[in-house]
């Protein structure tokens, strides 16, 4: 195997002076970098390295840990796309990325890549145990948070505006003349889910109306169905619906068609979340754009501030949502 010593033997110079040249350190004679890089290619050697690690204290490697909860990570429409924000910022960067998948459920295990110091610092994406993350803080690694379940004081996240957006759901369920307004979601462990709920809560008290318990369903990421057809199932059914992700109303769709309604004309849904399949079922469903791939950017260059101290507390960073108006929702006609 071809080392540094070879080259800077056959290159007829010393070891640092071949470090330098490859490292395009500029205290090196143009000619002799030349000589130096073409004994390189000719022996096709490439710096080691985990050798420039020991020596910079750096990998140029950013870990990302994704929780799986149900589905796989290929599966999933929309941390999926997060995933593609980070890859993207990480190349413009040059630097790499080791993703680990933690399955549902999963253990307090600190994963290898952060024991041996594989990485300069992670990415947490989703829902994660608390004691996982004081493991975390207790090895001092540097730590970014995307869309967790709970909040942190230790670490800078990254975390949707979910309030507002589910605020901006409601009225607009609210302009088209619903006022029996259903509202789905998963588990109301998870952070965004209860901020979501809040806004829901706080639009209608804008609206001074009260809140019925009976319209509030919750747990689960695809129980949209049954959430849906329980609602339908009431004396009073609802007008409309708010989806805390666009899953669940997805999955609501078909209890609509199984209770021989039709969307939007005898019930309003709109989602959270703004997933591809949304646009392409019938008919395509009114939703909360979330920008997954900015979460993603925003996570690695808040990484890099933290890596470069340029972050010393803890920060958080409120991604804003969009309306998406589509052909799910239309306005109530009074009996």
């Amino acid at each position: 195997m071809t080392t540094i010593k070879n080259i800077a033997k056959a290159a007829h110079c010393s070891a640092a002076t071949v470090s330098k040249a490859l490292n395009g350190r500029p205290d090196v004679a143009e000619a002799t970098r030349q000589r130096i890089l073409a004994i390189a290619r000719e022996h096709d050697f490439h710096p080691n390295a985990l050798g420039k690690a020991l020596k910079k204290k750096i990998t140029e490697s950013v870990g990302v840990i994704f929780c799986r909860e149900q589905l796989p990570l290929s599966l999933n429409p929309f941390y999926s796309r997060v995933l593609e924000g980070i890859e993207a910022e990480l190349a413009v960067s040059n630097h790499s990325l080791v993703l680990h998948l933690l399955p549902e459920g999963h253990t307090t295990a600190i994963p290898k890549m952060i024991r041996e110091r594989q990485v300069d610092g992670l990415i947490l994406i989703g829902v994660l145990q608390q004691a996982f993350i004081d493991q975390l803080a207790s090895l001092e690694i540097a730590t970014v948070l995307v869309d967790p379940k709970i909040t942190s004081n230790t670490f800078s996240q990254v975390l949707i505006d979910n309030e507002h957006g589910a605020f901006q759901a409601v009225q607009f369920l609210l302009d088209h003349g619903h006022t029996r307004i259903g509202f789905i979601s998963g588990d109301l462990d998870r952070l965004s889910f209860r901020q979501r709920l809040d806004g829901y809560c706080k639009a209608l008290e804008f609206a001074r109306l009260p809140l019925c318990e009976e319209l509030v369903r919750c747990g689960g990421l695809e129980k949209g169905y049954d959430h849906l057809s329980a609602l339908l199932d009431l004396p009073e059914p609802p007008s409309a619906i708010f989806a805390a992700n666009d899953i669940n109303a997805i999955y609501g769709y078909k209890a609509v068609t199984d209770h021989g309604l039709s969307v939007p004309d005898d019930i309003s849904i709109i989602g959270f979340d703004d997933i591809e399949l949304g646009k392409m079922i019938s008919p395509p469903l009114s939703t909360i754009r979330v920008y997954k791939e900015q979460m993603g950017s925003i996570a690695v260059r808040t990484l890099f501030k933290v890596l470069n101290h340029e972050i010393v507390q803890p920060v958080t960073t409120l991604v804003p949502t969009r309306l998406i108006e589509r052909e799910s929702v239309a306005a109530r006609v009074s009996a």
